[in-house]
């Protein structure tokens, strides 16, 4: 995917950025809608997998969701965004953020799968890490268990913004009963955020991922090595 839009970037002609834009704004949609059908396709096989793992009652059929929240619109509006610097000295600074914001739009594809069948199931959710390793702010926030009342909640803040960019942890759903995902330890997180806690003798989240960093550098990605 990053591939494919890095190509058609480097094919356009930056010295004419009305062109450049208007032809992102045609192949930017189409982009996303294809690797988003794909991310759909994998999330409702990874779904399905996950509750025939647990044992869940065979009779519920894993569909996708009604309505697509990454619309042609909004992909639209952000190239209009960030078609902004094509009229600066660096317009090939663009890409880097039609990389991210590609990224995220697919990535949703497949979470608004998980999060749709989860809804109709009424499951609870955790905040599961992907990787052998992730940072002292998300393994605190996995440490939680499955608390989440919905995906949105186990990805965002309270006031609805992301935790930080290009975060890999997923939301998954878990009813009554279900094994924990491979690798996912909430027990041995929640022991490792109660020591950091102690250390930081403070209850922010900031002070606590900081010592958590201190106390654990080889279990997460920001770790601070003392010695």
């Amino acid at each position: 995917m990053a591939d494919e839009l890095a190509a058609y970037f480097a094919a356009l002609d930056l010295s004419r950025p009305e062109a450049a834009r208007n032809a992102l704004l045609e192949f930017m949609p189409l982009l996303v809608a294809e690797y988003g059908q794909v991310a759909e396709t994998l999330a409702m096989d990874w779904y399905d997998e996950i509750r025939a793992g647990s044992g869940a009652a065979a009779s519920f059929r894993v569909t996708a969701p009604a309505a697509a929240s990454v619309t042609a619109d909004r992909v639209e509006k952000k190239v209009r965004y960030l078609a902004g610097q094509l009229w600066t000295p660096e317009p090939a600074a663009m890409l880097a953020g039609l990389t991210i914001a590609t990224d995220k739009y697919v990535k949703q594809s497949g979470r608004d799968t998980i999060a749709w069948n989860a809804d109709r199931e009424g499951a609870f959710w955790a905040r599961v890490p992907s990787g052998a390793k992730t940072c002292s702010w998300c393994l605190i926030l996995a440490s939680r268990d499955a608390v989440y009342l919905s995906e949105k909640s186990a990805k965002t803040r309270s006031d609805g913004e992301t935790y930080h960019g290009r975060c890999d942890c997923q939301a998954v759903p878990l009813r009554s009963g279900d094994d924990y995902p491979p690798g996912y330890l909430p027990d041995d997180f929640y022991d490792m955020y109660s020591v950091a806690r102690d250390a930081a003798g403070s209850g922010d989240m900031k002070d606590i991922a900081a010592a958590m960093r201190r106390e654990f550098p080889g279990h997460v990605t920001d770790g601070v090595h003392t010695h």
